[in-house]
């Protein structure tokens, strides 16, 4: 006996597509926020922006009837280059545009824009690796005396108190969620305002964020005054649109240039695990 099925009746049966869409996770992106900004010194022009160190000076005995000591440091600089250019780019064909059931220029227009915006995040983390100053060791749970003695590190470096922060991975987080202090009211009480951002620990702004630069072997936290990192955004991530006749299609581009670089060593502290 033959029966109508599912493979017989295909052509009647419809299939549905949700215009809910499961876009891509998305990190957070906390790096490019909590840095010095130089971005105003090369809006016009320009590809580097050289920054004047000042020393201190020395407090020196006044000896009678004998002349002070005039001091001349001899001062340096520090360099941000704007060498990074970076786009993310589409093209999308009118009869894809027509035919879609949801705005895909729009949608991958967010896209591009999320991608420039981490490759910024991405170069401020890897200069994690240029830290001199580390504690923690590689592969093994941080504690309670590692998160105590990189902040010593910046205290001893007579680092201000406002402006630090403790950019963390998610499993960094996991090896300490059990340490009283991140569970007490003075830790939950200070509660998110803005994506990533985790509350306060010993006096730092704590985030979490999945785009800490990475070694073979282990994360490579961050703690860190703003004045540890500069960042120089030449030109702000930007969308320009072309119409390609021939192709009948737009050409979406998204560019963005910008420059990042450690700038005091002594305010940044490399916490490994």
């Amino acid at each position: 006996m033959a029966n109508l099925t599912p493979t017989t009746s295909a052509e009647f049966i419809p299939e549905k597509w949700s215009t809910d869409i499961m876009r891509a996770t998305e990190s957070n992106l906390v790096l490019a926020n909590i840095v010095h900004d130089y971005s105003g010194l090369v809006k016009d022009n320009g590809d580097t922006i050289h920054v004047p160190n000042l020393s201190n000076l020395t407090a020196n005995d006044k000896v009678a009837g004998a002349d002070v000591s005039f001091q001349a440091p001899t001062e340096t600089k520090i360099d941000i280059s704007l060498d990074t250019h970076k786009e993310a780019s589409f093209k999308l064909e009118d009869i894809t545009a027509i035919q879609a059931n949801v705005d895909l220029n729009a949608e991958y227009t967010g896209k591009a824009g999320y991608a420039l915006a981490k490759a910024i995040d991405s170069s401020l983390a890897a200069l994690a690796a240029s830290f001199s100053q580390t504690k923690g060791t590689y592969a093994t749970a941080i504690t309670t005396d590692v998160i105590l003695d990189s902040i010593l590190l910046l205290d001893e470096a007579d680092v201000p108190f406002d402006d630090r922060h403790f950019v963390m991975k998610s499993s960094t987080k996991r090896d300490i969620i059990d340490i009283t202090t991140y569970t007490s009211n003075d830790f939950v009480n200070g509660k998110p305002v803005e994506t990533g951002k985790i509350g306060m620990l010993y006096g730092l702004n704590t985030y979490i964020s999945e785009n800490i630069y990475n070694s073979t072997t282990s994360n490579n936290n961050m703690m860190f005054h703003r004045d540890a990192m500069g960042l120089a955004l030449q030109k702000a991530p930007r969308t320009k649109a072309d119409y390609n006749v021939a192709s009948i299609a737009w050409e979406v581009v998204t560019d963005t240039i910008y420059g990042v670089a450690e700038m005091r060593d002594d305010h940044a502290v490399l916490v490994k695990d």
